[in-house]
């Protein structure tokens, strides 16, 4: 087994061993198997835009299958370690810990995680089970890495922004787009208009609407590459069918369907 993976494997029975002493192996699924739960996100997705490889986890025995323990191995080293009594879904113990790596050595894992579960369509297997303690390939680690940007899009996709009504029911390109201070993880911050709205008709709640950016992008897949990596404040206006840039009041808005 991987150096990496023996070391969460052994924290993950330690705790369970110490904040769940009445917890005999027989009551655990599999005698205490930890899993690798990659089935919710995947390995890469986890990765570049969670920070973190996708959660370990140990499993009572009992029907409703409940988690008894979770850990969170972050791309420093740093490990989120949830212990859960009484077959519930909310924590009875966190503790933080750490195990001494490099961030070459984590990437080396998720390269090995993503290749011998993700790409051989394992999702949720024992880390026991599979075979882990293989080499990888310079260009393996490469081919990991050149996704990166297209997952951190694909997470950016996945948030909120707030829209007219005006632009979506009559169905008017973007035309305008600010970039607002976001109020949750999942909004985007992004205000997107047709622009020629008025400030009445946009000071009304009424009149506007929350959906994902991926929403609107499949109108307007000129969108996707302007809403990456822009600060708090930023403002873009269209200025042809496929264009946008900075809003420096000297120009007019082009306004399309």
């Amino acid at each position: 087994m991987n150096r990496i993976l023996r070391e969460i494997t052994e924290i993950a029975r330690e705790n369970l061993k110490k904040y769940l002493p009445e917890v005999l192996t027989q009551d655990l699924e599999e005698n205490g198997k930890i899993y690798y739960m990659n089935d919710k996100n995947g390995t890469i997705f986890d990765y570049y835009v969670n920070s973190h490889l996708s959660p370990f986890m140990c499993f009572y025995n009992d029907k409703e299958n409940m988690g008894a323990i979770k850990l969170i191995l972050y791309i420093d080293g740093n490990i989120d370690v949830c212990i859960y009594k009484n077959h519930t879904n909310k924590p009875y113990k966190e503790i933080y810990t750490s195990i001494s790596v490099t961030s070459d050595e984590i990437l080396e894992l998720a390269v090995i995680m993503n290749k011998i579960t993700d790409n051989d369509d394992k999702w949720g297997f024992s880390i026991e089970d599979i075979n882990s303690d293989i080499q990888i390939t310079k260009n393996e680690i490469d081919e990991f890495v050149s996704q990166e940007e297209d997952f951190i899009l694909m997470s950016e996709l996945l948030k909120t922004c707030i829209v007219t009504k005006k632009l979506l029911d009559e169905n008017w390109k973007v035309g305008l787009m600010q970039k607002m201070e976001p109020s949750s993880e999942m909004d985007s911050g992004w205000f997107l208009s047709i622009g020629n709205e008025t400030q009445e008709y946009v000071d009304n709640p009424k009149n506007l609407c929350i959906i994902t950016l991926d929403e609107v992008c499949q109108k307007d897949s000129n969108l996707i590459s302007y809403l990456i990596n822009k600060k708090v404040g930023d403002t873009l206006i269209r200025i042809s069918n496929d264009e946008f840039e900075f809003d420096d009041g000297k120009k007019e808005i082009f306004i399309t369907k």
